[in-house]
């Protein structure tokens, strides 16, 4: 029997391999979970989040933090393929933070002076990124171990792609609990936290992905 034909009758006999996108999504349920049980219990909800999902500003902010999340996702399904290109993604995400931090500079010029450090420290600067780093440390493993089933051939940026996604998710989250409202504070503070955790998924990857 020839060699091609012995590689074939044994992956014959294989079952099915499930895609790692969708390995991935699955293991994101129990991530999300988590970190709503972290929200809940450890930060608790705002008192007013009812009222508050009825106006455009609680999902401004989970729009960003929604599409930085895709944009992880989709970067680390590219990086996680040898050969395909990661350019589209990273387009994107500049493209998203750019709009993001245009519209907080608008936001400062447009209001009067005494009134933009308040908006930009807002009742929560100094724990804000600090949460957002712990709560996405909830959700590391699990992503992390999702996407040891891709191929990455760019170990540390695979990680910080898998740690932009793990930090999107949990600020989404977060957004149950932060009353802030204003885009000079989600652009500074929600932004710190997600690239720090970013940060520290690139070491993780660099180790955790390396073949």
């Amino acid at each position: 029997m020839k060699t091609d034909d012995l590689i074939t009758a044994l992956s014959a006999d294989l079952p099915p391999a499930r895609p790692p996108e969708r390995r991935l999504l699955l293991w994101l349920v129990p991530a999300a979970v988590l970190v709503l049980a972290a929200v809940g219990l450890w930060l608790g909800f705002r008192s007013d989040l009812m009222l508050a999902m009825r106006g455009p500003t609680f999902w401004a902010k989970a729009a960003y933090t929604i599409a930085l999340a895709i944009s992880g996702f989709w970067l680390l399904d590219r990086l996680g393929r040898p050969g395909v290109s990661a350019r589209a993604p990273l387009i994107v995400l500049g493209v998203i933070l750019t709009a993001v931090l245009g519209l907080a500079a608008y936001e400062l010029v447009a209001m009067p002076v005494p009134e933009r450090m308040p908006a930009v420290m807002g009742d929560s600067a100094r724990v804000c990124a600090p949460n957002i780093v712990l709560l996405s440390l909830i959700a590391a493993p699990f992503v992390f171990w999702a996407a040891r089933a891709f191929a990455p051939t760019r170990p540390t940026l695979a990680g910080a792609a898998a740690g932009l996604l793990t930090a999107a998710l949990a600020t989404t989250l977060y957004g149950l609990h932060c009353p802030e409202h204003t885009a000079s504070f989600v652009a500074v503070w929600y932004t710190l936290g997600m690239a720090i955790a970013v940060a520290i998924g690139a070491l993780i990857g660099r180790r955790v992905f390396r073949w």
